[in-house]
């Protein structure tokens, strides 16, 4: 618990010295590499959001482990390589950076989804060690797992100083809370009402309003359009939604250039 404390107030302290200075490269400087391997010495032990490992020449095994943990924890979390905690967390260093540097990208690619971990190298005690700072996941992507695993053996969690696997349960309730995408919800703010076809309005609001005990029976064109959220608010009035542009505008591909209208 203390060390899992210790480990978050470091990475605190880190973010809040660098929001207040700018960054000069990596966000984990040398100096604050250095204050995280004394701290990792005192206890004896990796911390709740840093975990030191050996890695000389190749990736340890089921690295992928730490980084689902990681990204599914709350803040994220530093992965050092270099360090061997067997050794009181002597400095042993990493042999091929380049090569060490591809492999962990490579790994975080692995991940589903994606791990976009900055990977820094720094010289600390006369070796290189390899830093991975790897961000927290947006809810909506947790658990991230490993893809050759899959959700149910590849999803694990930051738990004190290790990894923790996810049951499957865990793993439904935390895909579960990730809600419903409401991305057809989101405005068009290029568009106006008067990019939709009068037409194909016409005929939907008709038609659900004939439909007996209609909720739609007395209101108006505009109330109708919300209520359906082919339009949405935004600043001091309405635009179409992008589902409601997509299913009723006249002509959506001039908002996205990309889209292919096929009839039939």
């Amino acid at each position: 618990m203390v060390a899992d404390l210790v480990g978050s107030l470091l990475l605190t302290m880190l973010v809040i010295k660098l929001a207040e200075s700018p960054p000069s490269g990596g966000r984990v400087t040398t100096a604050d590499l250095e204050s995280l391997v004394r701290s990792l010495r005192q206890f004896r032990s990796d911390l709740g959001h840093v975990e030191a490992k050996r890695a000389e020449s190749v990736l340890p095994r089921r690295l992928w482990e730490t980084i689902s943990a990681f990204s599914n924890a709350s803040g994220g979390g530093v992965l050092i390589l270099g360090l061997d905690e067997t050794a009181g967390f002597a400095a042993t260093g990493i042999r091929n950076t380049k090569k060490m540097m591809q492999d962990l990208a490579s790994t975080c690619d692995d991940m589903e989804p994606a791990v976009r971990a900055l990977i820094e190298p720094h010289m600390v005690e006369g070796v290189t060690l390899l830093v991975a700072e790897i961000p927290e996941a947006n809810l909506n992507q947790k658990p991230v797992f490993y893809r050759g695993a899959g959700p149910t053996n590849g999803a694990f969690l930051r738990v004190a100083d290790g990894d923790r696997k996810l049951t499957q349960y865990e793993v439904q309730v935390i895909m579960a809370s990730r809600g419903q995408p409401r991305d057809d919800h989101s405005p068009v703010v290029e568009a106006t009402i008067e990019d939709m076809d009068g037409e194909l309005v016409d005929g939907i609001l008709n038609r659900l309003r004939r439909m007996e005990r209609s909720s739609f029976d007395g209101k108006s064109r505009e109330q109708s359009l919300l209520a359906l959220r082919a339009i949405v608010p935004y600043g001091d009035g309405f635009v179409p939604s992008l589902g409601g542009l997509l299913a009723l505008g006249s002509r959506p591909q001039e908002f996205f250039l990309l889209l292919d209208v096929l009839d039939g």
